[in-house]
């Protein structure tokens, strides 16, 4: 009896749904007779379509889905289906490219405006709203990594400085990847970035190389991660390779990196005691000459970035020249405290800068004279006193007249210099 009712359950069922189908059939077949209400929804349709703003193209997209809903499978609106199913797609992809394109707009005219007017704080605030929609946007991510070392220049304020490594680092990484440039200059080269700052692929590195040289050095106090962007640049074909500024940095570094040394020459001279025996005092001689060794090979290198500085430096214009000759001055001092002679800085120039330029990075290999030539006379042979070095005054702040153009060349740091050390140079510096 169970079963009969099981089945009997089932038969019902079935008859329940015929009955849905058969109005279901019925409903569609009133649609399809509905000629006025067809050609209404189409007429809709077809008026809006074609339409470009999203507030004109949402409505569109409904009538068509209505249009579809209603009367797709009306065999007498086939052609009308054919044509309204792919317009309705394309609608619905457009429609977020438009909405996202509403939303940039104002975003990319305040940023355009940032740049024009040289305001940091509206490029970098447009720029991240842009980003957080577009986050692969390369033609506003370069800019950003540049933006904050030209703002830095002018008023010697480093506050950009973390975006500007941050932005920098990333336009790098894309762009030695590979990313593809989506514009081109006159000349029919591609190009990256957005009105002044924009630049082709070579020197859009060399900018970028620059900035994170510059922020790191300068912004962050971070020189040893500076050193090699200035090095790759000395490396470089572009105009880096011949700016005074890369070796001109390095030249500091040298000096700043070699003053505790000569510090620490000074008191082991000091620390010479009339009791020691001959075995202590052996010891403490050896090792002042072997931090005399280090001290000039510091000195030796710093020589080198400067004498590299002065060959590439203008004197063009009063603030170059004023510059160029600061920097003869710098090494005149190094140059004769070294070996003890004003004659031959010129030619010592000449043959260093027609050397490779070492690698800052590397280790500094020490230079030991040789010892002084036995007395003949039979009077003990003099023993020069230590070169020893104080710590390098600041460099000055940098300049920029034209941040469009290349950032002004910070002054280089003047080493003031001491034979003894009672008796101290005057630091020279750029004005």
């Amino acid at each position: 009896m169970k079963t009969i009712f099981r089945f009997l359950g089932l038969s019902v069922l079935a008859a329940a749904f015929c009955a849905v189908g058969t109005t279901a059939s019925y409903a569609q077949s009133e649609a399809c007779a509905d000629v006025d209400g067809q050609t209404a929804l189409y007429t809709k349709f077809t008026e809006s379509y074609a339409k470009k703003t999203v507030a004109e193209l949402e409505p569109a997209l409904a009538t068509g889905k209505e249009f579809l809903e209603k009367y797709g499978s009306c065999e007498t609106l086939k052609d009308q289906v054919a044509f309204v199913q792919p317009q309705v797609q394309r609608i619905e992809k457009l429609l977020p490219d438009l909405k996202k394109a509403d939303q940039l707009r104002p975003l990319f005219t305040r940023y355009d405006a940032g740049i024009t007017s040289d305001n940091a704080e509206e490029v970098y605030a447009a720029g991240k709203a842009i980003l957080a929609i577009t986050p692969d946007n390369l033609n506003i991510i370069f800019p950003m990594g540049l933006v904050g070392t030209y703002q830095s220049t002018p008023a010697n304020n480093y506050k950009y400085a973390d975006d500007g490594i941050r932005f920098a680092n990333m336009a790098l990484s894309k762009i030695k990847s590979g990313a593809a440039f989506t514009k081109t200059n006159k000349a029919g080269v591609p190009t990256v970035g957005a009105l002044k700052y924009e630049y082709t692929k070579q020197e859009a590195i060399d900018e970028l190389t620059y900035s994170l040289a510059y922020l790191n050095y300068y912004g962050k106090k971070d020189k040893k991660t500076a050193l090699p962007y200035y090095y790759e640049l000395s490396q470089s074909s572009g105009r880096y390779k011949e700016d005074p500024r890369i070796y001109g940095t390095i030249g500091d570094y040298y000096v700043e990196q070699g003053a505790p040394i000569g510090d620490d020459i000074a008191k082991k001279i000091a620390d010479r005691k009339p009791d020691d025996s001959a075995d202590v005092l052996a010891q403490k001689e050896a090792a002042i000459k072997s931090q005399i060794a280090l001290f000039n090979g510091y000195t030796e290198r710093a020589l080198d970035a400067y004498s590299r500085a002065y060959k590439s430096a203008k004197s063009d214009t009063p603030a170059a020249k004023t510059y160029k000759d600061n920097l003869y001055k710098i090494m005149q001092s190094l140059y004769k405290r070294r070996f003890d002679k004003e004659t031959g800085l010129d030619a010592y120039v000449a043959q260093t800068t027609a050397k490779p330029f070492p690698n800052p990075t590397s280790e500094v290999t020490p230079i030991a004279d040789p010892d002084p030539a036995p007395s003949t006379t039979g009077q003990p042979a003099k023993t020069a006193p230590a070169a020893v070095v104080a710590k390098p005054v600041s460099a000055a702040a940098p300049k920029s007249s034209d941040l469009a153009g290349p950032v002004t060349t910070p002054a280089s740091s003047a080493v003031a210099m001491k034979v003894k050390p009672a008796v101290k140079k005057a630091a020279l510096r750029k004005k």
